[in-house]
């Protein structure tokens, strides 16, 4: 329990770290660029984390396969599920980029309600989103790697400066430039430091196994997984991100920021049960067949952790966000948003507690179980989005954004334990 504990840790010290930069960068960068500007930089921040997570779910399917054999002392099957899934990232990548670069034009000049003095600056930016998407699919995936390993420490080295780069580098550029394509070339420049990083851990850690065989049924194995975590994958960033764009585009994207701000502070929340999470996931791959009581006994003290953890904090936001915003982002702009972070944080109380069966579903090889959950709730949400918003304007997006997360905690939950009774 002590590896566990210290892996956890590891884990969350790489996030938590970024978090605090988060703190401190994020109102510079609105003074120096305007809410309009950075509204429309967390969509870009949005769109390269979509086509990051856009990788026929062979990150994820990695660490599963990887921990699955490795437990089972099947190593000659580690090298050929690497090099499958690396040469078919590299194609995707390409795919992503071609995608971005085909519908750029029209998404900024027609569909998102962007100020007219700033659409030219940002269609300049969106050269440097295409080339950084393939980065960021092979570091997923190289993540993968080193996670279905159990090398938590690697990850946390390389993680911990990436993520802090990711917020330090803009407000390193905005002392020369405000423009956002310089910005964005900024962020490039940390992704390619960190994908060259992972390149040299990833090719150490695999020097010891065997160069091993091509077998056919591990990599449709592979494959099947990742399948249901692609469609997991496509619908899951729409209903997390899919309210940004319909804000925008339905009011205005001048307001989007004092939706998206308190959002995306509130998920970093979410950085210890994920910490916790990502453990786990490892953990239940590894014993679900082998040690099953051992996996349900490690679940369910997870589900009280991050239980007893994220209730009390999640009160507490509650009841002092106006006080808070208005500490870090000034009474003006928490005026406009408090209200907001009041309806989100219950969501991403729901959203912390359902990451556990989420991941022992997963763990136990069923990724096609979430998809389908996810398949379900996507019109829910968007039906639930317009009308909301159609309603309550903004608030309404928070609104929605809340159910959604509801739902989707008691649906996985449901099934956990539907799992757990199965012989």
């Amino acid at each position: 329990m002590r590896s566990i504990k210290s892996k956890i840790i590891l884990n969350f010290s790489s996030t938590v770290l970024p978090m605090a930069a988060g703190l401190v960068t994020i109102p510079h960068l609105i003074e120096a660029i305007g809410v309009e500007m950075f509204g429309i930089l967390s969509i870009a921040w949005m769109v390269v984390g979509y086509f990051g997570i856009l990788d026929m779910g062979l990150g994820r399917a990695l660490t599963q396969r990887l921990a699955y054999n490795l437990g089972m002392d099947r190593t000659q099957y580690i090298k050929p599920l690497v090099n499958t899934a690396i040469l078919i990232l590299l194609l995707l990548g390409g795919l992503g980029s071609i995608i971005v670069h085909y519908f750029s034009e029209d998404l900024i000049y027609s569909i998102l309600n962007i100020s007219e003095q700033y659409k030219s600056e940002v269609l300049k930016g969106t050269f440097w989103i295409i080339i950084t998407i393939p980065i960021v699919i092979i570091s997923t995936a190289l993540f993968g790697v080193l996670e279905g390993q159990q090398y938590f420490g690697w990850t946390a080295i390389v993680r911990t400066p990436l993520n802090l780069l990711m917020f330090f580098s803009p407000l390193f550029i905005i002392q020369w430039s405000s423009k956002l394509d310089h910005i964005l070339l900024s962020l490039f420049l940390v992704r390619l430091f960190g994908l060259l990083s992972l390149i040299t851990i990833v090719f150490n850690t695999l020097r010891p196994y065997p160069k091993g065989v091509y077998e056919k049924t591990e990599l449709l194995a592979l494959l099947h997984y990742g399948s249901w975590i692609t469609i997991s994958n496509i619908i899951s960033p729409i209903m997390v991100y899919f309210d940004r764009f319909y804000i925008a585009a339905a009011l205005s994207a001048s307001i989007v920021a004092f939706y998206t701000t308190p959002l995306d502070f509130l998920t970093k929340m979410l950085l210890l049960p994920s910490a916790l999470v990502g453990v786990m996931f490892t953990s239940f791959s590894n014993e679900w067949s082998s040690k099953r009581k051992s996996a349900i006994d490690k679940y369910r003290k997870s589900i009280l952790a991050i239980f007893l953890s994220m209730l009390p904090t999640s009160i507490i936001i509650f009841l002092y966000a106006d006080t808070g915003l208005s500490i870090w982002l000034g009474a003006e702009f928490a005026n406009q948003s408090y209200m907001y972070a009041q309806i989100l944080i219950i969501g991403i109380f729901f959203n912390s507690m359902a990451m556990v069966p989420h991941a022992l579903i997963q763990g136990a090889g069923r990724s096609d179980i979430t998809a389908k959950f996810h398949l379900l709730e996507l019109p829910i949400f968007i039906l639930s989005l317009w009308f909301f918003i159609e309603h309550y304007g903004l608030m309404g997006a928070a609104i929605a954004w809340a159910i959604r997360t509801f739902i989707d905690s008691v649906l996985l939950f449901i099934y956990a334990e539907r799992l757990i009774r199965t012989k």
